[in-house]
């Protein structure tokens, strides 16, 4: 069955969640530098409060007080162990605009 999309080798994915397993944390807007007093990591913010239901915009670059202050020594353990960016994306998965304001200015005209 190579053309059915629902049938990947001895796998059944739903089609929702094919996207989700052929993209990468790489790809995802929750996977962004986290920046302490003396090195810059790469993590995952999708579990910290506010950035998770994107209800605070998701920057390039976090602090890791900003992080201590909404979630903790915890939260911030937790989204450096989710550093790895060949990994596969969870279901938070949201890919990155790059080009938001040329698709602002689109809509505006």
């Amino acid at each position: 069955m190579p053309d059915n999309s629902l049938w990947e080798g001895h796998r059944i994915f739903l089609p929702e969640l094919r996207e989700k397993v052929l993209k990468r944390c790489r790809d995802c807007r929750f996977f962004v530098k986290i920046r302490g007093r003396e090195e810059e990591r790469w993590g995952c913010v999708a579990g910290v409060p506010g950035y998770g239901t994107l209800r605070v915009r998701v920057p390039e670059t976090v602090p890791a007080v900003e992080i201590l202050k909404k979630a903790g020594k915890d939260g911030l353990f937790g989204a450096l162990s989710r550093g790895d960016p060949e990994a596969g994306a969870c279901g938070l998965y949201r890919g990155r605009q790059e080009n938001w304001k040329a698709k602002e200015n689109v809509f505006h005209k």
